[in-house]
């Protein structure tokens, strides 16, 4: 089920945004008098055809889902008919053109923007950041950070959700800088201050798993007390065994009892191959039960398993609501916010593509298709604000990317235009050939590291 829910996410960021972009390209072109020969949503063989309209323009669909392209009439792919040259691509002047390539990244700018705003009124649905427990080596608890602390502001801006505090903990780490953070204790404010210097942003290393902002921090998120209820036990397994059921709780075991269910988890991890008393309760009462945990190896390391499936049972369930956050804006209070999101996306965005190039970040950041079917499925199945959200944020991302000056991009095509105006004549054939082969070369070592980069991501 999540394989489907990933691909029919994957399939429909896709199509939504290349769609889009190629509509950008469609729709200025046809706007400045340009003829388009073919609008198509993937490459490879066609599964879908169709010709529409005066000039009989081809749309299609490729079987190959990882991208799209107008085709527009063109001398440099053949003979044009007289009656049409003043329709071809090449006969424009460099503006239209220039116009023409930079239509696909405006327009995914333009997307990304509308999904924002539709976002911020459909509802964010976040987390408080209130902290859970701190290693005492951890860079919060060494800026004074204590568990029970709530974030209220980073850097002088407020965050109200953990997406907030992710995204001003990230831009810190990027400029290397000590941040004040105002915290909520006990009903009263307090600010200390977080270094983040000499702290690799993104954290990525080939061959590694990138670890997240915030857990390089040492935050966790504070969990209300619950209690560890049973959902289901696995025939065969040791907790069948001593007849443990559905709808039972562990409170604790040898002799110490736990009001959080994952560290409940990780204490019998502990225990491998040991046998260990269980403090169990059930609607009879509470017993002592003993257990040895099943050793089992996971990401290369022995943890001990009993074979139940928990869920976690509130002793406050009010506490554990409050954790939880939706905020909705009108219309034009969206609007800035959408703004004010994509200014700050594409502000941190240059800010990675320049530690990517200079060396100061890992090309493990990096993601590719895999990565993004992975993300799309998730996104999707949380709801509908989280997936307009990430679809903002790739559109934003290939816009981007696209106006990057690498051959075959559009970007590559813009620095073309660019010379050809300042020398007021076009590049020369021959290097428009090598510049476009380089592109080609460039494309494909990128593939190549975040195919990459997607098979480690799924080994671990």
């Amino acid at each position: 089920m999540d394989i489907l829910i990933s691909l029919v996410g994957f399939l429909l960021t896709i199509g939504i945004l290349v769609a889009f972009h190629e509509y950008g390209h469609f729709w200025v072109a046809r706007r400045l008098g340009v003829r388009v020969l073919t609008y198509s949503l993937g490459f490879g063989r066609a599964i879908f055809t169709t010709r529409r309209g005066p000039d009989a323009i081809e749309f299609r669909v490729g079987a190959l889902p990882l991208g799209g392209y107008v085709r527009m009439l063109d001398e440099r792919e053949g003979e044009v008919d007289p009656a049409e040259r003043h329709r071809a691509f090449s006969r424009q002047s460099v503006r239209v053109r220039a116009a023409i390539v930079a239509a696909g990244p405006a327009a995914n700018v333009l997307l990304a923007l509308f999904f924002w705003w539709l976002m911020f009124m459909v509802g964010t649905q976040g987390l408080l950041p209130k902290v859970g427990n701190l290693a005492v080596e951890s860079r919060l608890a060494v800026a004074g950070v204590e568990a029970g602390d709530v974030i209220r502001a980073v850097g002088g801006k407020p965050v109200a959700t953990l997406s907030d505090l992710h995204l001003e903990l990230l831009n810190g780490a990027i400029a290397q800088r000590q941040l004040p953070i105002e915290v909520e204790r006990d009903g009263s404010s307090h600010e200390v201050t977080l270094d983040l210097r000499h702290l690799d942003p993104l954290g990525g290393e080939i061959g590694r798993q990138p670890t997240d902002i915030l857990e390089r921090v040492g935050f966790e998120p504070w969990r209300a007390p619950a209690q560890a209820e049973i959902a289901k036990v696995q025939p065969g397994s040791p907790a069948a065994a001593i007849g443990l059921s559905a709808g039972e709780r562990i409170l604790g075991l040898e002799g110490r009892r736990y009001d959080d269910p994952w560290m409940l988890i990780d204490a019998i991890g502990q225990r491998a191959g040991q046998p260990t008393d269980l403090i169990v309760a059930s609607e009879g009462g509470e017993r002592i039960v003993s257990i040895t945990p099943r050793p089992t190896e996971v990401e290369g390391v022995m943890v001990g398993r009993i074979g139940v499936a928990l869920t976690s049972r509130p002793l406050d369930f009010e506490a554990a609501q409050a954790m939880f956050l939706v905020e909705r804006a009108g219309p034009f209070e969206a609007m800035g916010l959408a703004a004010e999101r994509g200014w700050k996306m594409t502000t941190l965005t240059f800010e990675v593509f320049y530690r990517l190039l200079t060396g100061e970040a890992s090309l493990a950041n990096l993601s590719g298709p895999v990565a993004i079917a992975e993300y799309a499925g998730k996104s999707l199945a949380l709801g509908l604000s989280t997936f307009l959200g990430f679809l903002a944020l790739v559109s934003l991302s290939l816009a981007i990317l696209n106006l990057l000056p690498i051959p075959m991009l559009d970007g590559g095509h813009l620095l073309l235009y660019a010379i050809e105006a300042v020398k007021g004549s076009p590049v020369r054939p021959s290097f428009e050939e090598v510049f476009a082969r380089l592109g080609l070369v460039m494309l494909g070592m990128l593939m190549l590291v975040v195919f990459y980069n997607d098979i480690v991501r799924l080994m671990h």
